[in-house]
């Protein structure tokens, strides 16, 4: 038996607020990244400190954190940022798991600013003693499953009387081992018949194709979605429709998942 361990703990930054005159200020530098992941609740602390590196008081202020776009500087996230200790200028930054999931992978700004209840305006706090205002934000993917999105087909050139549509990748390729396929076969006043087809070829030909056992269906009435599901490891699956003689509708997309 082997054994590991996680840890939780949140990240943490400084704000610096000026409060003396001079070039010259000694302390770290703060030069890592925040990071915050796609689909996850990430929590990050901030210490308000002055230049001597003191703990300022929260006290008649509100602190905001804004995450811009790096390329347009726009922003993109606006956030008011929770006091914890308001003596010791302790405040948490909360990313919810809707918030990270919406912002791409990549790097973003994020600035710190704050009001004062007896003052207009917003003053700036800097990031680190060089007097940079903006923090690195990281945005990482990859934490998250994410669902693979559906297969779409609404293109279907005739052969024949028949209008054959794009395969599609089936469970083999996808490493789907219940072998379950989902069809949606979307319509507009269609009449006729369409067919499920399947191949277990990996450089399939049309005549790799064949009909799959019972997934073959007549439509003859104002449908507007037909959905089908079952099992069978195909390599590639496809619908092929034959419109109805006198047929004024479309069968206009079918989505897929395997």
């Amino acid at each position: 038996m082997s054994s590991t361990s996680v840890y939780q703990y949140n990240q943490r930054a400084e704000v610096l607020v000026p409060i003396r005159t001079g070039t010259t200020y000694y302390g770290p530098t703060h030069a890592r990244n925040l990071i915050a992941y796609k689909g996850l609740n990430s929590d990050i602390e901030f210490f308000v400190k002055d230049t001597d590196r003191k703990p300022q008081s929260l006290h008649n202020k509100v602190y905001t954190a804004t995450v811009l776009d790096r390329t347009s500087k726009t922003s993109v996230l606006t956030k008011t940022l929770v006091p914890v200790d308001y003596d010791n200028g302790q405040l948490i930054l909360k990313l919810d798991h809707n918030e990270t999931d919406a912002l791409d992978a990549r790097l973003y700004d994020l600035t710190v600013t704050y009001t004062m209840t007896d003052v207009a305006g917003s003053y700036g706090g800097n990031s680190d003693q060089n007097s940079r205002i903006t923090f690195a934000l990281e945005i990482k993917d990859g934490a998250v499953p994410q669902l693979r999105p559906s297969e779409t087909v609404s293109s279907f050139p005739p052969n024949g009387d028949d209008r054959v549509g794009g395969r599609m990748t089936g469970p083999v390729l996808n490493n789907s081992k219940s072998g379950l396929n989902t069809v949606q076969v979307h319509l507009t006043n269609y009449t006729g018949t369409y067919k499920i087809q399947a191949t277990l070829s990996l450089q399939p030909t049309d005549a790799d194709f064949f009909d799959i056992t019972a997934q073959s269906y007549t439509v003859s009435s104002n449908t507007a979605v037909d959905y089908h599901t079952f099992i069978g490891m195909y390599t590639y699956v496809r619908v092929v429709h034959t419109p109805a003689v006198g047929n004024a509708g479309t069968l206009d997309k079918v989505v897929y998942r395997s």
